[in-house]
Protein backbone atom coordinates (compact mmCIF):
# COMPACT_ATOMS: atom_id res chain seq x y z
CA UNK A 1 0.00 0.00 0.00
CA UNK A 2 1.64 3.26 -1.09
CA UNK A 3 0.38 6.35 0.74
CA UNK A 4 2.18 9.66 1.11
CA UNK A 5 1.65 11.03 4.57
CA UNK A 6 2.76 14.09 6.39
CA UNK A 7 2.45 13.34 10.04
CA UNK A 8 3.71 14.33 13.45
CA UNK A 9 6.34 12.10 14.91
CA UNK A 10 5.18 11.81 18.43
CA UNK A 11 4.75 9.34 21.20
CA UNK A 12 1.88 8.45 23.07
CA UNK A 13 0.36 6.89 26.02
CA UNK A 14 1.65 5.94 29.37
CA UNK A 15 4.07 6.99 32.10
CA UNK A 16 7.81 6.31 32.27
CA UNK A 17 10.79 8.01 33.95
CA UNK A 18 12.52 11.03 32.45
CA UNK A 19 15.06 13.34 34.11
CA UNK A 20 16.38 16.69 32.92
CA UNK A 21 20.13 17.18 32.82
CA UNK A 22 22.31 20.17 33.50
CA UNK A 23 23.08 22.34 30.44
CA UNK A 24 26.48 21.62 28.96
CA UNK A 25 27.00 24.92 27.12
CA UNK A 26 25.79 28.48 27.16
CA UNK A 27 22.57 29.34 25.40
CA UNK A 28 22.81 31.12 22.05
CA UNK A 29 22.25 34.85 22.27
CA UNK A 30 18.65 35.97 21.94
CA UNK A 31 17.63 37.93 18.88
CA UNK A 32 15.06 40.68 18.49
CA UNK A 33 12.10 38.30 18.34
CA UNK A 34 12.79 36.48 21.60
CA UNK A 35 10.34 36.23 24.47
CA UNK A 36 9.94 39.39 26.50
CA UNK A 37 10.30 40.09 30.21
CA UNK A 38 7.47 39.46 32.71
CA UNK A 39 4.90 42.21 33.04
CA UNK A 40 3.89 43.72 36.36
CA UNK A 41 0.87 41.41 36.36
CA UNK A 42 3.20 38.40 36.42
CA UNK A 43 2.35 37.42 32.84
CA UNK A 44 4.19 37.85 29.57
CA UNK A 45 3.26 37.81 25.92
CA UNK A 46 3.06 34.27 24.64
CA UNK A 47 1.72 32.88 27.90
CA UNK A 48 -1.57 31.72 26.36
CA UNK A 49 -3.06 30.95 22.96
CA UNK A 50 -4.91 34.25 23.05
CA UNK A 51 -1.63 36.17 23.41
CA UNK A 52 0.63 33.91 21.36
CA UNK A 53 3.89 34.97 19.78
CA UNK A 54 3.30 35.27 16.02
CA UNK A 55 5.62 33.45 13.62
CA UNK A 56 5.73 35.77 10.58
CA UNK A 57 7.32 33.37 8.08
CA UNK A 58 9.44 30.25 7.75
CA UNK A 59 12.15 29.31 8.43
CA UNK A 60 11.82 30.65 11.98
CA UNK A 61 14.12 30.34 14.98
CA UNK A 62 13.63 31.80 18.43
CA UNK A 63 15.17 31.39 21.87
CA UNK A 64 13.75 32.06 25.29
CA UNK A 65 13.25 30.78 28.81
CA UNK A 66 9.97 29.25 30.00
CA UNK A 67 10.53 29.63 33.74
CA UNK A 68 8.81 33.03 33.99
CA UNK A 69 5.65 31.71 32.35
CA UNK A 70 2.58 30.01 33.81
CA UNK A 71 1.47 26.39 33.43
CA UNK A 72 -1.61 26.61 31.20
CA UNK A 73 -1.53 23.48 29.02
CA UNK A 74 -0.54 19.82 29.11
CA UNK A 75 -0.84 16.84 26.77
CA UNK A 76 -0.01 13.14 27.16
CA UNK A 77 2.71 12.10 24.71
CA UNK A 78 3.39 9.79 26.50
CA UNK A 79 3.76 11.53 29.87
CA UNK A 80 0.99 13.50 31.56
CA UNK A 81 0.56 15.43 34.78
CA UNK A 82 3.07 18.10 33.81
CA UNK A 83 3.27 21.23 35.96
CA UNK A 84 5.82 22.93 33.70
CA UNK A 85 5.28 26.51 32.54
CA UNK A 86 4.66 26.85 28.82
CA UNK A 87 4.90 29.45 26.06
CA UNK A 88 2.78 29.61 22.91
CA UNK A 89 3.64 30.54 19.32
CA UNK A 90 1.17 30.77 16.43
CA UNK A 91 1.56 30.42 12.67
CA UNK A 92 -0.90 30.76 9.77
CA UNK A 93 0.62 29.11 6.68
CA UNK A 94 0.03 30.81 3.30
CA UNK A 95 -0.43 27.41 1.60
CA UNK A 96 -0.60 23.71 2.50
CA UNK A 97 2.76 22.54 3.78
CA UNK A 98 4.65 20.15 6.02
CA UNK A 99 6.72 21.65 8.81
CA UNK A 100 9.35 20.49 11.26
CA UNK A 101 9.05 21.85 14.81
CA UNK A 102 12.22 21.29 16.82
CA UNK A 103 13.25 21.85 20.44
CA UNK A 104 16.29 19.59 19.94
CA UNK A 105 18.80 22.28 20.90
CA UNK A 106 17.06 23.24 24.14
CA UNK A 107 18.56 22.94 27.61
CA UNK A 108 15.89 21.21 29.68
CA UNK A 109 13.50 18.25 29.45
CA UNK A 110 11.06 19.66 26.89
CA UNK A 111 7.68 18.79 25.42
CA UNK A 112 6.05 20.30 22.31
CA UNK A 113 2.56 20.02 20.86
CA UNK A 114 0.37 21.70 18.26
CA UNK A 115 -3.31 22.70 18.19
CA UNK A 116 -5.22 23.59 15.02
CA UNK A 117 -7.37 26.76 15.24
CA UNK A 118 -8.22 26.33 18.93
CA UNK A 119 -7.23 24.69 22.18
CA UNK A 120 -8.44 21.06 22.01
CA UNK A 121 -7.33 19.67 25.36
CA UNK A 122 -6.56 15.96 25.18
CA UNK A 123 -6.67 15.97 21.38
CA UNK A 124 -3.72 17.91 19.94
CA UNK A 125 -2.92 17.81 16.25
CA UNK A 126 0.59 16.60 17.12
CA UNK A 127 2.58 16.02 20.28
CA UNK A 128 6.07 14.88 21.28
CA UNK A 129 7.93 14.60 24.56
CA UNK A 130 11.21 12.82 23.80
CA UNK A 131 12.61 12.35 20.30
CA UNK A 132 15.70 10.17 20.02
CA UNK A 133 16.22 11.50 16.50
CA UNK A 134 17.63 14.79 17.80
CA UNK A 135 21.30 14.95 16.81
CA UNK A 136 23.72 15.76 19.67
CA UNK A 137 21.20 17.62 21.85
CA UNK A 138 22.69 19.66 24.72
CA UNK A 139 20.70 17.53 27.21
CA UNK A 140 18.65 14.35 27.02
CA UNK A 141 14.88 14.23 26.46
CA UNK A 142 14.44 17.12 24.03
CA UNK A 143 11.54 17.21 21.57
CA UNK A 144 11.01 17.26 17.81
CA UNK A 145 7.94 16.98 15.60
CA UNK A 146 9.53 16.02 12.29
CA UNK A 147 6.49 16.22 10.01
CA UNK A 148 3.34 18.20 10.82
CA UNK A 149 0.75 18.91 8.13
CA UNK A 150 -0.50 22.50 8.12
CA UNK A 151 -3.26 23.75 5.83
CA UNK A 152 -3.85 27.20 4.39
CA UNK A 153 -6.65 29.10 6.11
CA UNK A 154 -5.86 27.67 9.55
CA UNK A 155 -3.91 28.95 12.54
CA UNK A 156 -1.62 26.58 14.39
CA UNK A 157 -0.64 27.05 18.03
CA UNK A 158 2.76 25.61 18.97
CA UNK A 159 3.15 25.07 22.72
CA UNK A 160 6.67 24.88 24.15
CA UNK A 161 6.31 22.92 27.39
CA UNK A 162 8.32 20.67 29.70
CA UNK A 163 8.20 17.33 31.47
CA UNK A 164 7.09 17.26 35.11
CA UNK A 165 7.86 20.72 36.43
CA UNK A 166 10.97 21.34 34.33
CA UNK A 167 11.56 24.71 32.69
CA UNK A 168 14.53 26.51 31.21
CA UNK A 169 16.22 27.83 28.10
CA UNK A 170 14.76 26.63 24.82
CA UNK A 171 15.59 26.94 21.12
CA UNK A 172 12.55 26.70 18.84
CA UNK A 173 13.14 26.03 15.14
CA UNK A 174 10.21 25.82 12.70
CA UNK A 175 10.99 24.94 9.07
CA UNK A 176 9.09 23.84 5.98
CA UNK A 177 10.13 20.31 4.97
CA UNK A 178 9.53 18.01 2.03
CA UNK A 179 7.06 15.14 2.20
CA UNK A 180 8.68 11.83 3.09
CA UNK A 181 9.01 9.25 0.33
CA UNK A 182 6.06 6.89 -0.14
CA UNK A 183 6.28 3.84 2.09
CA UNK A 184 5.22 0.27 1.33
CA UNK A 185 5.69 -2.44 3.96
CA UNK A 186 5.68 -6.04 2.67
CA UNK A 187 4.84 -8.36 5.58
CA UNK A 188 5.09 -12.15 5.46
CA UNK A 189 3.49 -13.61 8.56
CA UNK A 190 0.24 -14.22 10.43
CA UNK A 191 -2.54 -11.70 9.65
CA UNK A 192 -3.65 -9.72 12.68
CA UNK A 193 -7.23 -10.29 11.55
CA UNK A 194 -8.71 -7.02 12.80
CA UNK A 195 -11.13 -5.23 10.46
CA UNK A 196 -9.78 -2.00 8.95
CA UNK A 197 -10.80 0.91 11.16
CA UNK A 198 -13.10 3.70 9.95
CA UNK A 199 -14.83 6.80 11.32
CA UNK A 200 -17.15 5.62 14.08
CA UNK A 201 -15.14 2.40 14.57
CA UNK A 202 -15.37 0.71 18.00
CA UNK A 203 -11.88 -0.69 18.68
CA UNK A 204 -12.77 -3.71 20.83
CA UNK A 205 -10.93 -6.30 18.71
CA UNK A 206 -7.50 -6.11 20.40
CA UNK A 207 -7.66 -2.62 21.84
CA UNK A 208 -6.20 -3.69 25.19
CA UNK A 209 -6.54 -1.05 27.88
CA UNK A 210 -7.69 1.41 25.21
CA UNK A 211 -10.98 -0.47 24.88
CA UNK A 212 -13.83 -0.99 27.33
CA UNK A 213 -13.54 -4.77 26.95
CA UNK A 214 -9.78 -5.01 27.72
CA UNK A 215 -9.30 -7.18 24.65
CA UNK A 216 -5.94 -8.70 23.70
CA UNK A 217 -4.49 -11.21 21.26
CA UNK A 218 -2.63 -13.88 23.30
CA UNK A 219 0.68 -14.91 21.73
CA UNK A 220 2.17 -18.38 22.18
CA UNK A 221 5.90 -18.89 22.92
CA UNK A 222 8.20 -19.02 19.93
CA UNK A 223 9.22 -16.52 17.25
CA UNK A 224 6.31 -15.05 15.33
CA UNK A 225 5.67 -12.38 12.70
CA UNK A 226 2.30 -10.60 12.79
CA UNK A 227 1.00 -8.54 9.86
CA UNK A 228 -1.20 -5.79 11.27
CA UNK A 229 -2.85 -2.50 10.42
CA UNK A 230 -2.95 0.89 12.09
CA UNK A 231 -4.58 4.24 11.56
CA UNK A 232 -6.44 7.17 13.07
CA UNK A 233 -10.20 7.63 12.98
CA UNK A 234 -12.93 9.92 14.31
CA UNK A 235 -15.54 8.71 16.76
CA UNK A 236 -18.05 11.48 17.33
CA UNK A 237 -16.09 14.63 18.12
CA UNK A 238 -13.01 12.74 19.35
CA UNK A 239 -10.04 11.38 17.38
CA UNK A 240 -8.80 7.87 18.23
CA UNK A 241 -5.90 5.64 17.21
CA UNK A 242 -6.17 1.96 16.34
CA UNK A 243 -4.07 0.50 19.18
CA UNK A 244 -3.05 -3.17 19.02
CA UNK A 245 -2.18 -5.13 22.19
CA UNK A 246 -0.57 -8.59 22.08
CA UNK A 247 -0.47 -10.47 25.41
CA UNK A 248 2.54 -12.54 26.49
CA UNK A 249 3.47 -14.22 29.80
CA UNK A 250 7.29 -14.22 29.98
CA UNK A 251 9.05 -16.13 32.74
CA UNK A 252 11.81 -13.56 33.21
CA UNK A 253 15.56 -13.86 32.91
CA UNK A 254 15.89 -13.84 29.12
CA UNK A 255 15.83 -10.92 26.65
CA UNK A 256 12.74 -10.58 24.48
CA UNK A 257 12.89 -8.48 21.30
CA UNK A 258 10.18 -6.86 19.21
CA UNK A 259 10.85 -5.42 15.77
CA UNK A 260 8.34 -3.19 13.99
CA UNK A 261 8.32 -1.80 10.46
CA UNK A 262 5.26 0.30 9.56
CA UNK A 263 3.81 2.49 6.84
CA UNK A 264 3.38 5.21 9.48
CA UNK A 265 5.35 6.78 12.28
CA UNK A 266 5.00 4.10 14.93
CA UNK A 267 5.05 3.89 18.73
CA UNK A 268 5.60 0.42 20.16
CA UNK A 269 6.77 -1.13 23.38
CA UNK A 270 6.19 -3.37 26.40
CA UNK A 271 3.35 -2.46 28.78
CA UNK A 272 2.85 -3.84 32.29
CA UNK A 273 -0.31 -3.53 34.40
CA UNK A 274 -2.26 -5.90 32.16
CA UNK A 275 -4.53 -7.76 31.49
CA UNK A 276 -6.81 -6.16 34.10
CA UNK A 277 -5.54 -2.67 33.16
CA UNK A 278 -4.53 -1.64 36.67
CA UNK A 279 -2.22 1.34 36.07
CA UNK A 280 -0.89 0.20 32.66
CA UNK A 281 2.62 1.59 32.22
CA UNK A 282 5.32 1.35 29.58
CA UNK A 283 8.30 -0.67 30.78
CA UNK A 284 10.06 0.57 27.65
CA UNK A 285 9.04 1.91 24.28
CA UNK A 286 10.49 3.05 20.97
CA UNK A 287 9.55 5.34 18.10
CA UNK A 288 10.28 4.70 14.44
CA UNK A 289 9.78 6.60 11.21
CA UNK A 290 7.73 5.05 8.44
CA UNK A 291 9.47 2.14 6.66
CA UNK A 292 12.28 2.10 9.24
CA UNK A 293 12.62 -1.33 10.92
CA UNK A 294 13.33 -0.71 14.60
CA UNK A 295 14.04 -3.22 17.37
CA UNK A 296 13.39 -2.92 21.11
CA UNK A 297 14.88 -5.51 23.51
CA UNK A 298 13.96 -5.87 27.17
CA UNK A 299 14.49 -8.27 30.08
CA UNK A 300 10.87 -8.57 31.14
CA UNK A 301 9.62 -9.59 34.59
CA UNK A 302 7.70 -12.79 35.21
CA UNK A 303 4.25 -11.28 34.75
CA UNK A 304 1.70 -10.63 31.99
CA UNK A 305 3.03 -8.07 29.50
CA UNK A 306 1.37 -6.46 26.50
CA UNK A 307 3.28 -5.78 23.29
CA UNK A 308 1.79 -2.46 22.16
CA UNK A 309 1.74 -1.13 18.57
CA UNK A 310 0.11 2.11 17.40
CA UNK A 311 0.59 5.26 15.38
CA UNK A 312 2.78 7.80 17.14
CA UNK A 313 0.10 10.52 17.06
CA UNK A 314 -3.58 11.17 16.48
CA UNK A 315 -3.04 12.87 13.11
CA UNK A 316 -5.83 12.01 10.65
CA UNK A 317 -3.18 11.90 7.93
CA UNK A 318 -2.65 8.36 9.25
CA UNK A 319 -5.52 6.89 7.26
CA UNK A 320 -6.94 3.56 8.42
CA UNK A 321 -5.47 0.50 6.73
CA UNK A 322 -1.79 1.44 6.87
CA UNK A 323 0.20 -1.75 7.38
CA UNK A 324 2.91 -2.88 9.76
CA UNK A 325 5.03 -5.94 10.48
CA UNK A 326 5.62 -7.04 14.10
CA UNK A 327 8.26 -9.67 14.91
CA UNK A 328 8.48 -11.13 18.45
CA UNK A 329 11.65 -13.08 19.30
CA UNK A 330 13.06 -14.56 22.50
CA UNK A 331 9.67 -15.41 24.00
CA UNK A 332 10.48 -19.06 24.60
CA UNK A 333 8.55 -19.94 27.76
CA UNK A 334 5.02 -19.26 28.97
CA UNK A 335 4.49 -18.56 32.71
CA UNK A 336 0.78 -17.83 32.94
CA UNK A 337 -0.21 -19.15 36.40
CA UNK A 338 -3.58 -20.20 34.96
CA UNK A 339 -3.32 -23.18 32.58
CA UNK A 340 -4.72 -22.43 29.16
CA UNK A 341 -5.95 -24.72 26.44
CA UNK A 342 -3.60 -24.97 23.50
CA UNK A 343 -5.20 -23.50 20.41
CA UNK A 344 -4.32 -22.42 16.93
CA UNK A 345 -3.82 -18.78 15.93
CA UNK A 346 -7.07 -19.00 13.98
CA UNK A 347 -8.99 -20.06 17.07
CA UNK A 348 -7.38 -17.32 19.11
CA UNK A 349 -8.37 -14.73 16.53
CA UNK A 350 -11.95 -15.96 16.44
CA UNK A 351 -12.35 -14.97 20.09
CA UNK A 352 -12.01 -11.31 19.20
CA UNK A 353 -14.02 -10.99 15.98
Amino acid sequence: MKIVTCVAIAVAVLAATAMAQTPTAAMPAKHSETVGEPSYEGRIEGDTIEECWTIPSLPFTDTGNTCAYINNYDETCPYDGSLSPDVVYCYSPPYHMCVSISLCDSYYDTKVYVYEDEWTSGNPLACNDDNSGCVDPPVSYTSWLEYVHMGAGHTYYIVVDGYGGDCGDYVLAVDEVELPDPCDVICVGVPEGEPTCYDGYDDYYNGGCSSLTWSYIPVSPGPIVVCGEGGVFAYGAVTYRDTDWYLIYPCGGVPISITVEAEFGVLFGFVEGVPDCTAPTFLSYALADACTPTTLTEYLPCSPIAVFVSTDSWDLEYVCGLEYSLTIEGYTEHCDPTPVESMSWGRVKSLYR
